[in-house]
């Protein structure tokens, strides 16, 4: 339960940020599990294009991400670029709705991952700033509620193709980018009921971010980062593919219920994160990201054709998002100072999200899909995740809450 002690404000400002979260999480949900399908199915790509072009989303993301920080740090003006950043994904989602040649896929990409890659990770340091002590776990109840929102429209999408294609000859699983950018269009909507504290509007001397790279504690957790989501993320946004191997007369519906297994502990586990955090501390909650995520994809890879196998292994996938997207960010906003906030998390989404996973981990993926199998990605990446596991202690720093310095 959320602490009794908290203030009206306060409590209005986690109804607000959980709304944020949920309708977020909600267009990704829509966006995210189907995409990888529909460039397969509608457009017809292949593996490697299909991790080509999910790959400009992160190469941009290089330099969208640190920039996007550096602006709000620099300027504090973090709640317009959050509905900048919202409006320009909501535009993006719409073209993508009319691109038929892979060209244009890749400029639509490049144009769309601008915004797209950096509203996580800005959103998170918006919320860090609002929310997070270091005696509490507001921040992970809140973020829960982007679970859920995915939750309900990962699940709820198929039922909306099925009722939309009743006389018609298939399903149009474009539908996926307008239901994308209704969702994050409320999500603008709801950035403008954010209170405008003075926390968000601090702002950075000029050159102040240089101070991240002189402390070797940054250095080794880029590091780790770049290799975990190297692993990991190939397999998870290939998934679909995976999934279309071993139950290609219903890919969609196979995912939909695999989805509904994953995000319903993943609530639960996340919102209880708080309590977990404090008593592991945050470092060892990222490694046991790491081992779940390792252990899964190793499972689905090697037993995975099993669909009874395949639906048992979505239960360890909570422990995961737990440890790779919730103790990640906290693990940052223990690093860095409060000035740089956004220019942190930026940093790290650049050199983990996109560098390590959107990137070279999509890139591998698709080139393993096409020259092994639909399974190589889960595969390898499972057994390198735990390999990684055994070195990481020796690579990652041990921190404290700066609330507690």
């Amino acid at each position: 339960m959320l602490n009794t002690s908290i203030t009206s404000e306060q409590r209005k400002l986690i109804i607000v940020l959980s709304i944020f979260w949920g309708t977020l999480f909600g267009a990704l949900g829509i966006f995210f599990p189907y995409y990888s399908l529909y460039l397969r199915q509608e457009l017809e790509l292949s593996g490697q294009q299909v991790g080509a072009a999910m790959g400009v989303f992160y190469f941009v993301g290089l330099i969208g991400q640190p920039a996007w920080g550096y602006l709000a740090d620099r300027t504090g003006a973090r709640k317009i670029l959050l509905v900048i950043l919202c409006l320009g994904i909501a535009l993006g989602f719409t073209a993508f709705w009319y691109v038929e040649k892979y060209s244009v896929l890749l400029l639509v990409s490049a144009c769309f991952a601008v915004f797209y890659t950096s509203l996580i990770p800005q959103g998170m340091a918006l919320g860090l700033g609002l929310l997070y002590r270091s005696d509490n776990s507001h921040f992970e109840y809140v973020r829960a509620f982007g679970s859920v929102g995915f939750l309900v429209t990962c699940f709820g999408f198929p039922y909306f193709l099925q009722r939309m294609s009743h006389g018609l000859d298939g399903t149009d699983l474009g539908l996926l980018f307008p239901c994308s950018a209704v969702m994050i269009l409320i999500t603008a909507v709801t950035v403008l009921f954010i209170p405008n504290q003075n926390i968000i509007r601090e702002k950075a001397e000029s050159g102040s971010w240089r101070r991240l790279f002189c402390d070797s504690r940054f250095i080794r957790f880029f590091i780790y980062v770049f290799l975990a989501n190297f692993m990991l993320d190939g397999p998870m946004f290939m998934f679909p593919i995976f999934v279309e191997s071993v139950a290609p007369e219903d890919p969609v519906g196979t995912l939909k219920w695999l989805w509904l297994i994953m995000l319903v502990p993943e609530i639960m586990i996340i919102a209880m994160a708080g309590h977990i955090r404090r008593r592991i501390g945050v470092r060892l909650l990222m490694f046991t990201g790491l081992a779940a995520g390792g252990l899964k994809w190793v499972i689905c890879g090697f037993w995975g054709e099993n669909l009874t196998i395949l639906h048992g292994a979505m239960f360890i996938h909570s422990f995961y998002v737990v440890g790779a997207l919730v103790a990640m960010p906290l693990y940052v906003n223990y690093l860095i100072p409060s000035d740089l906030r956004s220019t942190g998390q930026g940093l790290a989404t650049m050199i983990s999200s996109s560098l390590g996973g959107g990137i070279c981990s999509n890139f591998a993926a698709g080139w393993l899909i096409d020259n092994v199998g639909p399974e190589a990605p889960q595969i390898y990446g499972g057994i390198g995740a735990l390999i990684l596991l055994f070195i990481a202690p020796f690579i990652v720093p041990k921190v404290i809450s700066q609330q507690s310095k």
